[in-house]
């Protein structure tokens, strides 16, 4: 029976540390738990292997709002590449140029279909005037710059015409202010308030694949029957997923 009292009561002795600890760090373990159970299922995917790839399309916003609705982007982010100056800004941008970079599941998306994407998405016979606003498509690595040169001449070929497109290594990229990350879902309402509420930090936001899928398809660059598949995975409400169906009429 005093064996028994004992326990009991060490359990209870152990049930108010507890509570106490709790007491004196809950805001923290409240925080981790609403984290946990808000963060999008679509940002809670592990991956095998992740690849990088860097574009420069003109103005990247655009191209970001592109990228990120493809399946298999993992994430993206916008800054400056190319160039020498060190640590630069929108405003002081030096000889780099406005570039997006893309982290990707190379099992479900390859360089060489990225690379048909940012084709796609340019004039690739324009010859820029402007270093910030220049087409340009890196390459990391010898595999990524064959894709790339191989890419430049069938695109020469079919076109018949010059190709100003450059092709470069990559070097140091520097991502851009906050207030350029996924700029067409900061100016969707209910889509960016909520996103921003999931993911208050500036980096969690710009590296989330919850928001560069919702960046691409508020721009309208989702395929119907993908979003359908995806929506309940974005971390939104119900009253944002309906919204986000109605735009692709899928209600």
């Amino acid at each position: 029976m005093f064996k028994e009292f004992g326990f009991i009561a060490y359990l209870s002795i152990l049930t108010i540390i507890g509570i106490n600890i709790v007491g004196l760090t809950g805001f923290a373990e409240d925080r981790v738990l609403k984290i946990d159970s808000e963060i999008p299922r679509i940002d809670r995917w592990e991956y095998d292997e992740v690849e990088t790839a860097t574009f420069a399309l003109g103005c990247f916003w655009g191209g970001d709002a592109r990228f990120g609705a493809v399946p298999g982007v993992i994430r993206t982010r916008v800054g400056y590449a190319g160039g020498t100056t060190e640590d630069p800004t929108y405003y002081n941008l030096g000889d780099h140029t406005e570039s997006i970079q893309i982290d990707y599941d190379p099992d479900e998306v390859t360089f060489a279909e990225l690379v048909e994407i940012f084709w796609d998405y340019h004039n690739p016979t324009y010859r820029s005037s402007s270093t910030q606003y220049a087409n340009v498509l890196y390459y990391h690595g010898p595999h990524q710059r064959e894709v790339a040169e191989k890419s430049r001449e069938r695109i020469a070929g079919k076109l018949g015409k010059e190709v100003y497109t450059q092709i470069k290594e990559i070097s140091e990229f520097y991502p851009a202010e906050g207030y350029h990350q996924k700029y067409r879902l900061r100016g969707s309402g209910i889509f960016f308030d909520e996103l921003k509420a999931i993911y208050p930090d500036q980096k969690d936001f710009r590296d989330s694949t919850a928001a560069a899928r919702l960046n691409g398809y508020v721009a309208g660059h989702g395929n119907p029957e993908v979003v359908q598949k995806v929506v309940d995975k974005l971390g939104l409400s119900s009253k944002a997923q309906e919204e986000l169906l109605r735009r692709y009429d899928l209600n």
